[in-house]
């Protein structure tokens, strides 16, 4: 048997998959050996994993934010809702439904705290309802 019929180990197992990582929303590749030695596919692309071992801080999205109370929720982008407090906004006064922000979750007594909150993009403007004739 010649070396060129010989089935390369490196060849074997499942095909590459796209995947879209729910941090950035880019598409990133899950090759085939990777899919092998992981137990399920990842959330995040490899970049996103990256600077999450670096700074620990999640990207999400505001849920509600109520200004007068000083408190609201945000939708983290593995899904979880996080709770935000006023005292943890950084360099931003007032959170909008639809903002996209950075944050670092840390265990509190009623669940999961947001600190270090920074706003990254603002809301799209919601657009009145069209009158019906």
């Amino acid at each position: 048997m010649d070396a060129m019929s010989t089935p390369s180990p490196l060849l074997a197992g499942p095909p590459d998959r796209y995947l879209t990582c729910q941090n950035c929303a880019i598409t990133f590749v899950w090759t085939g050996w990777e899919q092998q030695t992981a137990e399920q596919a990842p959330h995040l692309c490899p970049g996103c994993r990256h600077l999450l071992t670096l700074t620990r801080r999640l990207r999400g999205t505001v849920k509600w934010y109520d200004r007068r109370k000083g408190f609201g929720f945000i939708t983290a982008s593995d899904g979880s809702e996080v709770f935000v407090h006023r005292s943890n906004l950084v360099g931003v006064h007032v959170l909008r439904r639809g903002q996209v922000v950075a944050f670092r979750r840390e265990a509190a007594e009623n669940g999961p705290l947001a600190v270090d909150i920074e706003l990254l993009a603002a809301a799209e403007p919601e657009t009145p309802p069209s009158p019906h004739p």
